[in-house]
């Protein structure tokens, strides 16, 4: 692999949790085999290093590549047929999605990554619904799609933290036999056809992912990760959980849940366990450091402090939280506590896109509570939780998040021409006029382990338009009759979840952020 110069006016190296920023003005990186070696002011390095290749200028900032700490799919639901509802009616929205190629839309994904600046993925599978082939098990098509995926990211030079989920009960709602009796016989019948389909062993869990983690783990592969993913509390019996914490001890990984998404998750855990989900997984024995819990939105304060003493981490994803009526994770105590947090987007940016920079302005504006004397989240923060903290969560840590001698050369260049123009105050500092201004046009180059992967706006490694030919191609057809029946089904739960769920008795909601007053 070629050397390299990459030159900004500004080099944005790393950022604090605190939102300090270390900035080498009129700087450059020098990389050679996907490693950087040097990083300093241009003229120096220029003097010190032969490179191959010199890359970017003086209209240039380079900044690390970012991280989209939370995914699950390529093709957006609402592309594939679900419109946005509250969470647990949305999940059946999305049993009569249409079901994309896996290595395609993979491909069309990273497209769009890339093209924000997103360097890594965490990438937490969703897989086909259903078998693709006559004969073909669950488990195949599980095994069979995770290849797929991960090879699709290999093609694009994306790094990826990938892990399979586990899910071994409440699918329909949070008490699927509680629910399954509510219905009429008929449409019990097929609810629980469609469960039955939906099965994978537990031993077939753990042999799939044993054969990732061999041929993909333990650091064979520099640009690929792989994590465990159960999927959420209410979806998984405990006795699936504590497996999966031994897994993770027995192959040195990381855990991903989803946890408290949804106020009805949060009721969950204190009617069938009498405490908040979090305080349940901590009485397991589940929790540790090498645990994120993804959303987090109706955290209690001593949550909080569970988290910081237990050294768990969250991954935000305020677009996903916001469509689906979700609510909005208290970000400014969880900042406030010292728990380490990133970024994601959940394949649910507001534009239904996936653009990183725009997820990290909202993530900004959005926890500015009101009052002179309060304080949101800095420009500063926000970049660090997008980088330094997708690096931990994604367990690539030692080897991107900050642009510094020894890790990976996973590089930004944005226009600085086009964020400044047709003026810009002096004063404003590198960090703020990228968070205030940035847009996903403004990325210029991505380079990702030192390839550059996206130059002067073009694809270097995908062909974006034939990716998006043969993806709509392969979709421009009616619904097979599995993808219909599944959509008709979920249709027809959708009323009997809502009387579900009314049934319940939502303990007192007190807000971390009161943002108006109805006095």
């Amino acid at each position: 692999m070629a050397s390299s110069l990459i030159r900004g006016k500004y080099v944005i190296c790393s950022t604090t949790a605190d939102g300090d920023a270390e900035v080498v003005e009129d700087g450059a990186v020098f990389q050679r085999d996907g490693d950087i070696v040097d990083v300093g002011p241009y003229m120096e390095l220029k003097g010190r290093h032969q490179a191959d290749e010199e890359i970017g200028s003086t209209h240039h900032v380079v900044l690390p590549g970012m991280v989209n700490a939370h995914h699950h799919v390529g093709m957006k639901p609402f592309q594939l047929g679900s419109m946005d509802r509250s969470f647990e009616l949305w999940l059946g929205e999305r049993m009569g999605e249409k079901q994309a190629d896996k290595y395609l839309e993979t491909l069309w994904c990273a497209t769009e990554m890339i093209e924000s600046g997103i360097t890594t993925v965490n990438h937490m599978h969703s897989p086909s619904r259903g078998p693709r082939r006559p004969g073909q098990t669950s488990s195949e098509v599980m095994s069979d799609d995770a290849r797929q995926v991960i090879r699709a990211y290999d093609e694009s030079g994306m790094r990826v933290a990938f892990s399979l989920p586990l899910w071994d009960q409440n699918r329909l709602a949070y008490d699927d036999e509680g629910f399954l009796d509510t219905l009429p016989p008929d449409l019990e019948a097929r609810a629980r056809r469609w469960l039955e389909s939906a099965v994978i062993p537990h031993e077939d869990y753990w042999q799939i992912n044993s054969e990732l983690t061999r041929d993909y783990g333990g650091g064979r592969f520099d640009r690929v990760r792989i994590l465990l993913f159960p999927v959420n509390l209410q979806w998984c019996s405990d006795p699936l959980l504590l497996s999966a914490k031994e897994f993770a001890a027995r192959h040195d990984t990381g855990i991903h849940i989803h946890l408290v998404e949804s106020m009805y998750q949060k009721q969950y855990g204190l009617r069938t366990f009498g405490k908040t989900p979090l305080a349940h997984l901590h009485e397991l024995g589940f929790l540790g450091p090498e645990v994120s819990i993804d959303h987090g939105v109706w955290l209690t304060e001593a949550d909080i402090d569970l988290m910081k003493e237990m050294d768990i981490m969250l991954t935000h994803q305020p677009s996903s939280n916001f469509r689906l009526m979700s609510g909005m994770a208290p970000l400014n105590q969880l900042l406030a506590k010292g728990v380490t947090v990133a970024l994601g987007i959940d394949e649910a940016g507001l534009n239904d896109d996936n653009d990183i920079i725009q997820e990290m302005r909202l993530a900004m504006r959005i926890h500015r509570v009101p009052g002179i004397d309060q304080v949101g989240p800095s420009a500063g923060q926000i970049l660090h939780i997008t980088t330094m903290g997708g690096a931990k969560t994604t367990l690539f840590g030692d080897r991107i998040g900050s642009i510094e001698k020894g890790k990976g050369a996973d590089l930004v260049l944005m226009d600085l021409e086009r964020l400044s123009r047709p003026y810009l105050d002096a004063g404003h500092s590198i960090v703020d006029i990228v968070l205030y201004r940035g847009k996903m046009m403004d990325v210029d180059t991505v380079m990702i382990a030192g390839e550059v992967v996206y130059k002067d706006r073009k694809f270097t490694k995908l062909d974006k338009n034939d990716i998006a030919a043969r993806l709509g191609e392969s979709l421009a057809r009616d619904l097979n009759p599995s993808e219909a029946e599944r959509r008709t089904l979920g249709k027809e739960l959708i009323p009997h979840v809502r009387r579900f769920y009314q049934g319940w008795d939502m303990a007192e909601r007190r807000p971390h952020t009161v943002y108006n007053s109805a006095v």
